[in-house]
């Protein structure tokens, strides 16, 4: 009998602590930093490329492009939770809207366009 009310005192404790408040409000997963960067090279020439999502947890944002290190755009954008996924419309009026999700790829999250593929990382 001791070693039932044991089980019961651990089980209900552990019940208890695996609830946490991140679960409750999934919504800010997607606020913070999120990148993607490339480059390529052309006979000794290298140039690169980041574009940089910043998700605010006020349901704004902005959205930069840079080209070897030098900003060439940039627009402020909202966003709103809809189930799984975040809809962005930008500032910008040339900039069409987008849906993302956040996925994990070996351990990192990663910000998915409508088609799953990964669009950005969290820095």
């Amino acid at each position: 009998m001791k070693k039932l009310f044991l089980f019961l005192v651990v089980a209900g404790t552990l019940s208890m602590t695996s609830c946490s408040k991140d679960d409750d409000d999934s919504s800010n997963a997607i606020v913070g930093t999120w990148v993607m960067e490339s480059s390529f090279t052309i006979n000794d020439y290298t140039s690169t490329s980041r574009d940089v999502w910043v998700f605010n947890s006020d349901e704004t944002g902005t959205y930069t492009e840079s080209e070897d290190s030098q900003q060439i755009f940039e627009s402020t954008f909202t966003w709103a939770k809809d189930g799984d996924s975040y809809n962005v419309v930008y500032d910008d009026v040339e900039m069409s809207a987008d849906s993302f999700t956040i996925g994990n790829l070996l351990g990192t999250d990663t910000l998915e366009d409508e088609e799953g593929y990964t669009v950005a990382i969290r820095e």
